[in-house]
């Protein structure tokens, strides 16, 4: 979709803090049907941030910032735009238990221990697709339900 950009502007530059205006054309029939896209880019750690805060919502860089990317000749997407879970070299939250599941059921830090490991290891099979994120968040909403009404 970063052929629907056309048109970077340069409208402010501040040192190495630079404003840039990206036109997007949101409907290739009506040529008309433009969007203006204002984009912040920082030189100094290929930093880049724009308007309609795609990476903040969904954790991936929009067409716009990679359009000013490759305007201003970065090759690679900076490290810190790369999530965790899209690199080969990820390093799982949890540390799968090799031991016995036998807690000491009177000490409350190891059933925060316990929980906290198990927690982990939902929270990590469900960042692998929107079908166990689903199952993950339907697990999590009907514990919590219970644990609501259960007697203290």
């Amino acid at each position: 979709m970063m052929s629907s950009c056309f048109s970077i502007t340069q409208v402010h530059a501040n040192g190495p803090l630079i404003t840039y205006m990206i036109k997007e054309r949101q409907d290739e029939e009506n040529l008309r049907d433009i969007k203006n896209f204002e984009v912040m880019y920082d030189k100094r750690g290929a930093e880049v941030r724009c308007i309609c805060s795609c990476f903040n919502s969904k954790g991936y860089l929009c067409r716009h910032a990679l359009c000013i990317l490759n305007y201003n000749g970065v090759e690679e997407i900076p490290l810190p735009y790369i999530s965790a879970r899209w690199r080969k070299d990820l390093k799982r939250l949890y540390v799968p238990d090799s031991g016995s599941n036998n807690i000491d059921v009177a000490n409350p830090v190891q059933w925060f221990d316990h929980l906290y490991r198990r927690a982990l290891q939902v929270v990590e099979e469900g960042m692998i697709s929107e079908d166990r994120y689903m199952v993950a968040w339907q697990a999590f909403k009907e514990s919590l339900n219970k644990m609501l009404f259960c007697p203290s």
